[in-house]
């Protein structure tokens, strides 16, 4: 087991630059992103999946769309790259669609597939994107001609919906289909998760409507198990890190809490805070002082005293600037005493609101260790503005106690 998510992002980055030195030279996403809007692709013979990918890597090259290429070449349509990592490639020629991701590190991935039009051309989607440092995502289209052999850009083809109306702070992830033709978008921020839905016309996604994004990875219906009248803190602490799909970033913390409750020394460069009667766990972890990651807990009693809230928090600095990652953020619990399960509280419902100052690049949250207040710290060009958020047992409130 990898010691901390630290170590799983240098290990996983020295590899793929390995791979790519090996086989070819990779374009940055950041130069794909803005490139590709401009620069039409020639000489493509057809429009079969292969084809189309195989063209569109030689003018962008990645490892990513090198390992779906040698893939389909030799006609697999499943290759494990890495098992530890649980890097796949998996391709699916009858539905035209391609895709090569990891199990949860902070490698970049990419997504591909292609829809038949009613003019006889064919639409490319090609989806690309990586987690961290910073994250990244973004989806180039491009329009078939096989009359010309001739790939097109089409950058504003999700011109439909009102992109600029999102809130600050917002990370959108495109989702290309396997099985049918609606595309989503699923956009994740401060508030609750939202999506939105394209429906294919023929010739392109089109903008149907938004719903919110229900979903299910693990971190709803949770049992806490405790000694005793109710539970504390780090029975809540333990029920949170029992979840299987909770994240590499979680990795570390899981690994010492484990250390923690056996009696025995935690790993190299972390603590762990425990204060049982203010209900309160910390935890951080530091590398030389340049990276580091801290992850809080707390609960308090709704006025109904039939139910807790549980806050958890988790957030990461490089060289000591707050960095918005993939897993950083607050998430909120309901916790029944009836049923001794928690499940996730939407912000919205709990009176936090998305609204973070224009200009924010990352957000940073302090819970407290006694009292009912949480610090958001909003970073901006100009320097830093802070939010307090205070319970007051049915929702929170502006300002502090």
């Amino acid at each position: 087991m990898k010691r901390n998510i630290l170590l799983i992002v240098v290990f996983v980055s020295t590899m793929m630059a390995q791979a790519q030195d090996k086989y070819f030279e990779s374009c940055p996403l950041t130069v794909i992103e803005e490139g590709w809007k401009t620069k039409p692709i020639d000489n493509v013979i057809n429009g079969s999946l292969g084809i189309v990918l195989e063209r569109f890597n030689s003018i962008w090259p990645t490892w990513m769309g090198s390992a779906i290429c040698e893939t389909m070449e030799q006609g697999l349509d499943k290759r494990v790259i890495d098992e530890e990592t649980s890097l796949i490639v998996t391709v699916d020629v009858d539905n035209g669609y391609a895709d090569v991701s990891d199990g949860g590190t902070d490698g970049a991935y990419m997504t591909a597939c292609v829809w038949n039009r009613s003019n006889g051309h064919r639409l490319l989607a090609v989806r690309m994107g990586k987690p961290t440092d910073p994250f990244i995502e973004f989806v180039c289209f491009y329009d078939f001609d096989p009359a010309k052999k001739m790939l097109t850009p089409e950058p504003e083809i999700l011109k439909g919906y009102r992109w600029n109306d999102r809130a600050p702070y917002t990370q959108m992830f495109y989702k290309l289909p396997k099985i049918g033709k609606d595309m989503v978008v699923e956009e994740w921020g401060n508030g609750d998760p939202l999506k939105h839905i394209f429906a294919w016309d023929g010739m392109k996604p089109v903008y149907t409507r938004t719903e919110p994004l229900v979903y299910d990875d693990g971190l709803e219906d949770i049992t806490v198990n405790y000694q005793g009248k109710t539970p504390n803190v780090k029975d809540f602490m333990t029920a949170i890190l029992s979840q299987n799909e909770l994240g590499e970033a979680w990795g570390s913390m899981k690994q010492n809490w484990d250390l923690y409750r056996n009696g025995m020394h935690l790993m190299p460069d972390c603590d762990i805070i425990v204060d049982t009667q203010n209900g309160y766990v910390g935890f951080e972890e530091s590398e030389m002082g340049e990276n580091r990651m801290v992850i809080e807990c707390c609960y308090w009693n709704y006025a109904d005293r039939k139910h807790k809230l549980v806050a958890v928090s988790n957030d990461y600095y490089q060289n000591g600037q707050a960095i918005a990652g993939q897993y950083t953020g607050v998430t909120f619990y309901k916790y029944d005493n009836t049923t001794r399960k928690m499940r996730v509280a939407s912000a919205v419902d709990l009176g936090l609101e998305s609204d973070a100052p224009p200009g924010t690049f990352a957000t940073t949250h302090s819970l407290p260790r006694r009292g009912k207040t949480i610090v958001y710290t909003f970073y901006v060009p100009a320097g830093k503005i802070e939010k307090r958020m205070t319970w007051n047992g049915n929702e929170f409130i502006a300002g502090s106690k």
